[in-house]
């Protein structure tokens, strides 16, 4: 006697669920393991600034950055607490108001 195709067909559609959640859970890790150091793009990404505007902040020693012979070093968490650091709070405007 023939297979159910009804079954042959949920087993195929379980496959394909199983190998679909396997390739998400890969593209996770991946987005989550972002390059913690990285150069001017990623103070610009984070920033949202100009590279004009990174340099001058730079030169002025106002971002955090380390430098190692002409190539500028940025850490995701140090540039992610600076642009923390430059919010204003509840009382603050409401006091300016």
């Amino acid at each position: 006697m023939l297979d159910n195709p009804f079954e042959t067909i949920n087993a195929r559609l379980s496959n394909l669920e199983a190998l679909t959640l396997e390739a998400l859970s890969c593209l996770r890790t991946t987005a989550i393991a972002a390059p913690e150091v990285g150069g001017i793009e990623l103070a610009q990404e984070i920033t949202r600034l100009s590279k004009p505007r990174i340099y001058a902040l730079v030169s002025k020693r106002g971002l955090p950055v380390a430098k190692r012979g002409n190539k500028l070093y940025f850490t995701r968490a140090d540039l992610v607490a600076w642009v923390n650091a430059g919010k204003r709070g509840e009382n603050e405007t409401a006091a300016n108001a």
